[in-house]
Formats: C-alpha cells, structure tokens, sequence
C-alpha cells in the first residue's frame, strides 16, 4: 500500500526532474543564442565592408578589403569548427582509446610549436594514459594556445605521476585569473575582462572544449593561479597500468 510519505517523495523526485530537464533546455536555448551572436558579429562586420565597397568602389582599397574579409571568414571557420567538435564531443568517443606515453605525447606536439612563445618542458617519462591520439592533441594544442595568448615571456609544461594519475600543468606568466572566474571561463564563450577579452583574440570556446575531452577521457580540467604569476591549468587523467597497458 503506497502511504502519503512514498505519495510525497514521488512528488519531490518528480518536480526535481521537471527542474533539471527545464534547466537543461534552458542551457540549450542560452547555447543556441550565444553561437548566434558569435557567429552574427563577424559576419555582420563582414557586410558591412562588402557593402562599404560596393557604394564607394573608387575609395576601396581591394587588397585591405580582401584581407580583413577573410580575417573575418577564419573566425567563422573557426567558431563553427569549435561547434562541431561539441557535438562530436557530446555523441561520445569517436574511435577506438589508444596507449599513449604522455611525455614523448607533449614533447612532439609542442616541437610543432614553430611560432609562438618558448616552452619549456619538465616531463616525467613512463607514465601512460588511455584515450584518442588527435583529440588529446586538441585539448593540449588549446591550453598552449590560451597560455601563449596570455602570457609574458614562455609557457611551462609539466607531467608527474600522482598514484593513480597523470597530471599535466602549463603555466604561463600573464595577468592570471581572478578566483571567481576560475570556473567560468569553463562555460561557452566566456571571456574575463583580463585574461580572455576579444583584445587577445580567441572565441571563448577553446577551454570549454579542452575541459569537453578531459571529462569524455574519464579526467577533470581545472584554472588555479601560477607561482610564475599567472595562470596554472591542471589536467588529470586515469592513468594506464604498465601491466594492463600490455595485456591490452
């Protein structure tokens, strides 16, 4: 026999569900309008040149045009790019993990660094991870790039082995993060007044998208400040047991 607790407990679990699937459309509707703006600005920005140039041909300088045009088409490229890896990211893994050697893994992708602030390396070999080769390039490629946007004279890498973690720091010696922004600047397209204006380019999607992989790796991804003076990304990730590494 159902008694009025079970009656009201029921009720309680119903309207908790009710909540969270209206907060979940409520975060869609937010994501939807943000890539919108995102997108509508540059092309906006876009029209307005075309335009500019269509009523004043003879005052038009076609070589500026062209170049600020397609400055304004990378940018879309690359917001949509950075959208269609959410998506990616949200269907689930996209092929089959991989062993990879964390250390000789950051050493190469940071030797294709050709331009660039410097980055200097401190990297504990042996330790392995479980996950996909080009998406954890991705999510390292967008913590050296948010580093090298931000900082002042080199980025820092390190990886240690913490029990049954791997972890990867990059440092850089910028203007930091505020404590309070320190999670949001995980959200879509947020940037801090400091360290993630338009000023210093990027669509606030790059550490979104890193934390994104992280998580689909079993990981976590955090923003704490550095003791070089800026800002100190820390990435931890299961790490691969030498034996259970060989018997797979």
């Amino acid at each position: 026999m159902t008694t009025s607790c079970d009656r009201d407990e029921m009720m309680t679990l119903v309207e908790r569900m009710e909540h969270l699937v209206e907060h979940m459309h409520t975060q869609q509707r937010q994501f939807v309008t943000d890539a919108s703006h995102e997108l509508g600005t540059p092309l906006a920005g876009l029209r307005l040149q075309l335009e500019e140039a269509r009523m004043h041909p003879g005052q038009t300088d076609l070589g500026e045009l062209i170049h600020h045009a397609l400055r304004e088409v990378d940018r879309i490229q690359e917001i949509i790019g950075n959208l269609l890896m959410l998506a990616r990211l949200d269907a689930g893994p996209d092929g089959a993990p991989e062993q990879i050697e964390v250390a000789d893994f950051v050493e190469e992708l940071a030797g294709k660094r050709s331009q660039g602030l410097p980055i200097r390396l401190d990297l504990e070999e042996g330790l392995i991870v479980g996950g996909l080769t080009s998406t954890l390039a991705r999510l390292l490629d967008n913590l050296l790039d948010n580093a090298e946007r931000h900082g002042e004279t080199a980025v820092w890498v390190t990886v240690s082995g913490e029990e049954d973690e791997v972890v990867v720091t990059v440092d850089d010696d910028g203007p930091g993060i505020s404590v309070p922004d320190r999670e949001r600047i995980f959200d879509h397209f947020t940037r801090t007044d400091s360290a993630r204006s338009r000023h210093h380019g990027g669509a606030g999607l790059g550490l979104p998208i890193a934390r994104a992989i992280a998580q689909a790796h079993s990981g976590t991804l955090i923003a704490q400040g550095s003791g070089r003076g800026g800002a100190q990304l820390v990435l931890r990730l299961p790490l691969l047991d030498a034996t259970e590494g060989a018997a797979a």
